[in-house]
């Protein structure tokens, strides 16, 4: 009985951690996409010697890019956990 809660246990925390992932995952995708369009857009506001336009435009590219794969990568975890639950049960 004691072997039990102690696999539970174990189990929990697991599943904990791996939420965190998930979190940590998502907020790492967003970043990396809105860096990349902040550096792709200053590198074309020097080549064409404009001002803030390029910047401007490839963040929000960056941001919605972020977002979208964020989402997809949400749904291949949840995907993920259901296959797993499935399994155990």
């Amino acid at each position: 009985m004691n072997m039990d809660n102690n696999k539970r246990k174990k189990l929990g925390i697991g599943k904990e951690l791996t939420k965190l992932n998930l979190i940590s995952g998502i907020g790492f995708t967003i970043i990396s996409n809105l860096l990349v369009g902040y550096i792709l857009g200053a590198f074309l506001d020097n080549l064409f010697t404009t001002r803030r336009i390029f910047k401007i435009i490839f963040i929000f590219i960056g941001t919605l890019s972020g977002i979208y794969n964020g989402i997809r990568y949400v749904l291949k975890e949840i995907e993920r956990y259901d296959k797993i639950d499935r399994e155990d049960k």
